[in-house]
């Protein structure tokens, strides 16, 4: 037979043991929700900050004002031959 002071004891201890059952069911779950909340705050962050460019893009600028800069470069030698030729001098010979 069981002493009552035992049985009192194992009552008040029941609803204890229960809560820490609980917790230990739930933990990955909570462990799963903390660590998709984080990877979250660190994506949102990430996409806030602004990403270096690479230097592709750079060379591509480059290229496309070296090719103005030729472009405007013959377009002025044509001038100037038109200017010599109509003036009637002959530099080319």
């Amino acid at each position: 037979m069981v002493k009552p002071i035992a049985f009192a004891d194992n009552l008040a201890k029941t609803p204890l043991a229960e809560r820490v059952n609980q917790l230990q069911k739930t933990a990955p779950d909570t462990d799963q929700r903390q660590a998709a909340q984080i990877a979250d705050a660190l994506r949102v962050q990430k996409h806030r900050e602004a990403q270096p460019t690479e230097k592709t893009d750079e060379a591509i600028i480059h290229r496309d004002k070296e090719h103005a800069q030729q472009e405007s470069k013959e377009k002025k030698q044509e001038k100037d031959a038109d200017k010599e030729k109509k003036s009637g001098l002959d530099v080319t010979g």
